[in-house]
């Protein structure tokens, strides 16, 4: 069958994933003092875009030429229709990655990537990914590849096993009736505490987990035929056939010394100098259970001269809007605390931009007076973008170009949104990214665009028109009256808050 054992009986979820943007995948690499060979126009390939979403923003908020496969051709069909209201030209193809590798009109590419797919997929479909990132990435091109890894979901593999085969073997009706039966059927034998379910607790942990998910990711995540999480050992190995060097993880916070591992772990760590050894290494110290790594075909490392040279190119934005930073970061390790005496003078220096630019020079100008260096502050940088307190600007060839297919996106998009949720992201091209945005934040924002006289009534009668009503604090808001009070407060948020930051960002016109 042309699905070759991937679920294809229902969609895949809209979701959109920063660490595909060209702009995070450069920065990522400059965090780990990395060099490439991408332009300001790149050639850029995603393999499985599913929905297209993240497709669609890096072409809309990017310059270059953008291009993707995706098996599925109800999902490269809406992927080329909302391409179309963007106005950017996508290359769009329904091939299998075997097929695609054996294409003879493709260009060498600048940037790869792959989100969600190398877990997923037979041996010939892995075989046909390193195929086309070694005939078809060029020297200093980026590869992007994340997949499920090792040891983290080495104890859950027996549990996917019982679901599938309580699919196959006792549930009825089509795949998303199946699965809600073998997610109960797992819960009945969790509550027994029985056996490999006494021996695991967490497991019963993961059960109620995936039982609060959307059908359609866990049919996808977990009820494929195809399903192989592998240690980062064996991925970096099967990459270098392609000559591919790990290069660094599009985690930023991960990339940073002394904020991947436990403290005491660190000496341990420091000992290892094969870099295979290391991570796989330090995936066992954290549990990991996902990686997000960014290789390079050809690895050249930058000194540090360099890297405080490419950084001037930088400007940043602010995000958040908080007037105190939370010192508090989550790591893969747990929690950390940031130094006060640094992040509180550097996010004062952000902040004084107004919402602005605000350059690289200039923050070393002006956080100079604290005695804080321009490493330390190349690190906070790194770590804020991380967290998603700030994020760099774009330096596309073409920004004028990027807001108006960004603005024509979103609109689409928001315009989408009457009819089905799922695409919470909004082009940000200032940023060469997303933001996130809720559906009735975007049902407010399309009845803004396009001049209700009503907002909260616009939005209440496309919603009633799907026969759908708003939640509040976990409860289905039943009457009119109900529903257009919350439709109230999130308009008040968005005209507040939201509007402003959109339009800083280039995602929607300017009022």
């Amino acid at each position: 069958m042309w699905n070759a054992g991937y679920v294809s009986e229902v969609d895949y979820i809209y979701g959109y994933f920063s660490e595909l943007a060209p702009i995070r995948l450069e920065f990522a690499l400059l965090s780990r003092g990395i060099s490439h060979d991408v332009g300001e126009r790149p050639n850029y390939l995603e393999l499985g875009f599913g929905q297209g979403l993240s497709l669609n923003i890096n072409a809309a908020t990017s310059s270059g030429q953008f291009y993707g496969t995706d098996f599925n051709p109800s999902q490269a069909a809406y992927t080329a229709q909302v391409a179309r209201a963007g106005g950017k030209p996508i290359r769009i193809f329904d091939d299998s990655f075997e097929e695609f590798a054996r294409r003879s009109d493709l260009p060498q590419f600048d940037i790869i990537v792959l989100h969600g797919i190398w877990s997923w997929v037979s041996e010939d479909a892995r075989q046909a990914i390193v195929d086309v990132v070694r005939t078809n990435l060029k020297p200093g091109g980026i590869l992007y590849v994340s997949y499920n890894c090792k040891p983290g979901w080495s104890p859950i593999e027996p549990l996917r096993h019982l679901l599938n085969l309580h699919a196959a073997k006792a549930a009825t009706g089509g795949l998303i009736s199946r699965v809600g039966e073998s997610l109960d059927f797992a819960q009945r034998l969790v509550d027994t505490n029985s056996g490999y379910f006494a021996q695991y607790p967490a497991i019963g942990e993961m059960v109620k987990s995936i039982g609060k998910l959307d059908r359609n990711y866990v049919s996808h995540e977990y009820f494929n035929r195809h399903w192989l999480p592998e240690s980062f050992s064996e991925v970096s190995a099967r990459l270098a056939e392609a000559k591919m060097d790990f290069a660094a993880s599009a985690s930023l916070i991960d990339n940073m010394p002394g904020l991947g591992v436990p403290a005491h772990c660190q000496d341990l760590l420091a000992g290892i100098s094969d870099l295979a050894l290391y991570e796989t290494t330090r995936d066992y110290l954290v549990n990991r259970q996902f990686r997000r790594d960014i290789y390079v075909k050809g690895k050249r490392h930058l000194t540090g001269a360099e890297v405080a040279d490419r950084l001037e190119a930088y400007n940043f934005l602010a995000l958040a809007d908080a007037e105190e930073l939370p010192l508090s970061l989550a790591t893969a390790a747990g929690s950390a605390t940031l130094r006060e005496d640094i992040y509180k003078p550097v996010w004062t220096a952000i902040r004084s931009a107004a919402g602005e630019l605000i350059s690289f020079s200039k923050l070393c100008e002006t956080v100079t007076a604290d005695g804080i260096s321009r490493t330390q502050l190349a690190e906070a940088l790194f770590v804020l973008t991380g967290r998603g307190d700030l994020a760099p600007a774009t330096r596309s060839a073409d920004p004028d170009g990027d807001v108006a297919a960004s603005v024509a996106l979103n609109h689409e998009l928001c315009r989408r949104s009457k009819y089905i949720a799922g695409a919470s992201s909004l082009a940000a091209p200032r940023i060469g990214a997303a933001v996130t945005v809720g559906r009735v934040q975007q049902l407010v924002l399309l009845a803004l665009w396009e001049g209700e006289k009503d907002i909260d009534g616009a939005v209440w009668n496309w919603l009633s028109a799907q026969n759908e009503r708003l939640m509040r604090e976990g409860n289905v808001l039943e009457t009119e009256e109900e529903n257009l009070g919350e439709i109230r407060k999130i308009r008040a948020d968005v005209e507040e808050r939201l509007l402003p930051l959109l339009e800083r960002l280039g995602a929607c016109p300017v009022a």
